[in-house]
C-alpha cells in the first residue's frame, strides 16, 4: 500500500510540473491511444470495450475544448476541429467505422505534433531535456 501511494504522488508532481502545452500534448496522446485501442478492439470484435475506449477519447477531446481561452484567433479555429472530431468520433464509434476512426487519428497526430512544435518553440531549454 506504501508503494502505491509513493506511486501516486510521484505521478501527481510529474503532471503538476508539466507546463500548458506538456499538458495539451499529453492529452492528444491519451487521445491517440484510445483510438488506437477502439480501433483494435473493434477489429477484434469487442464492441462494447471499443465503445467505451472512443467514449474516452471524445471527453479528451472535450477537456481540450473546454481550455481554450476564445480572447485569440486560433481558440476559435481549435474549437471549431475539436468539435468536429468529437462528433466524428461519436459517429464513428456508433458505426463502428475504422477508417473513420484512422482519419481522425491522423488529425489527432497532426494536432498533437503542431503541439509538440509550438512547444519547442516556446520553451527550448526544457524540450531539449535541460
Amino acid at each position: 500500500m506504501q508503494y502505491a501511494n509513493a506511486y501516486q504522488e510521484s505521478k501527481r508532481y510529474a503532471i503538476e510540473s508539466l507546463s500548458k502545452g506538456e499538458v495539451v500534448i499529453k492529452l492528444f496522446e491519451e487521445a491517440e491511444k484510445q483510438v488506437k485501442m477502439g480501433i483494435i478492439l473493434i477489429e477484434k470484435d469487442s464492441f462494447a470495450k471499443a465503445y467505451n475506449c472512443i467514449a474516452k477519447a471524445q471527453k479528451v477531446i472535450t477537456s481540450l475544448n473546454l481550455s481554450l481561452d476564445m480572447q485569440y484567433p486560433i481558440s476559435i479555429e481549435l474549437n471549431e476541429m475539436y468539435s468536429f472530431i468529437f462528433a466524428k468520433l461519436g459517429e464513428a464509434n456508433t458505426s463502428r467505422d475504422i477508417q473513420l476512426m484512422q482519419s481522425l487519428l491522423g488529425l489527432i497526430v497532426d494536432l498533437k505534433d503542431s503541439f509538440k512544435e509550438a512547444e519547442k518553440i516556446s520553451n527550448p531549454v526544457k524540450s531539449r531535456g535541460l
